[in-house]
């Protein structure tokens, strides 16, 4: 007899058990073989949450007043021999055309796996069964029941990156002191031109220097070393080109000395500057220079101290004395 058939008086109309529903419709469906008992038909693979079909034929009522009643019981594959075990789904509903479809729908909460399904049509006309009995007892169907699809959820966009921000540039102290030439910022050059000072000059004399590579508008401190003396500050044009104007401290050695050129943008750049000693032929022509002014002053002053003399004498004169 059946797993249905012991059951099929304990089934309630339309009830669905565990994780699935049922619903019934009517469609035409394959008959059997003349001699050999319909099957259960359906697809051998459900999916959780999509819609699973199962169908049979040649459940026809033998009373008229009594339609054809089908009963399907869905068991785990592991259950389906053992006579204790409750089926995870118990369904039942009314046939009249004679075949039959079931629709059953697994819930998120069923368990992937094996299982099978039995059926039975009561009362059943096509004749004698096995049993005697006038109902049709299907044979069990085997399928199984896979997971539902993996959807893809939103993609959450990762951490957004700022757009770099060009910040301003940091400024530092500079220290003036001497680095090396090694150390000298790249793209920095001291221009070489008839109206800027090169590489050696005579004490007293006037230095003009014109610096390319500095940062627009970085003030540019400069320092004359051996002995360090700062000469100026100056400031970068809207090009990065530094112009350079100081005239030589006043007690500057002859011989080798430094500039540093210091940017407040982090700009360094030094070169070396031979000091050489004025010549005798400028100590002379400044000396005759003073010379020629001092000249007209004695004279006048001479003059001033003879007139001063006659006056003296002028008046010195004694009493009565006659004019020549």
């Amino acid at each position: 007899m059946s797993r249905v058939s012991t059951r099929r008086a304990t089934v309630a109309t339309g009830l669905a058990l565990g994780t699935a529903t049922l619903s019934f419709a009517f469609a035409p469906a394959a008959l059997a073989a003349p001699g050999e008992l319909p099957a259960l038909q359906g697809p051998s693979t459900a999916v959780i949450g999509q819609t699973y079909e199962l169908s049979g034929t040649e459940c026809a009522a033998t009373y008229p007043d009594k339609p054809a009643t089908v009963y399907v019981d869905v068991f785990a594959a592991a259950d389906a021999t053992d006579p204790t075990a409750e089926p995870l789904l118990s369904l039942t509903g009314p046939v009249e055309a004679g075949d039959w479809t079931a629709t059953l729908a697994f819930l998120p909460g069923a368990t992937p796996g094996g299982y099978v399904a039995f059926a039975l049509c009561e009362p059943y006309d096509g004749g004698e069964t096995d049993t005697g009995a006038d109902w049709l007892a299907y044979p069990e169907f085997s399928f199984t029941l896979a997971a539902a699809p993996v959807t893809p959820g939103p993609v959450t966009p990762g951490p957004v990156t700022p757009e770099p921000v060009d910040s301003p540039p940091t400024t530092v102290a500079p220290t003036g002191e001497l680095r090396g030439e090694s150390a000298n910022s790249a793209g920095v050059a001291s221009t070489k031109t008839s109206s800027t000072t090169g590489a050696q000059a005579t004490q007293g004399t006037k230095i003009v220097k014109v610096l390319t590579g500095f940062k627009p508008g970085e003030k540019v401190t400069v320092t004359l070393h051996s002995d360090p003396q700062t000469v100026g500050t100056y400031t970068a044009d809207a090009d990065g080109t530094v112009t350079v104007s100081f005239t030589l401290p006043a007690g500057t050695p002859a011989g080798e000395h430094d500039l540093v050129f210091e940017g407040d943008m982090g700009t360094y750049f030094q070169e070396s500057l031979t000091v050489t000693a004025a010549s005798s032929s400028d100590s002379d022509s400044l000396a005759y220079t003073g010379a020629s002014v001092a000249l007209p002053l004695s004279l006048g002053g001479g003059l001033l101290v003879a007139g001063a003399g006659a006056l003296f004498a002028l008046r010195r004169r004694p009493a009565g004395a006659q004019d020549v």
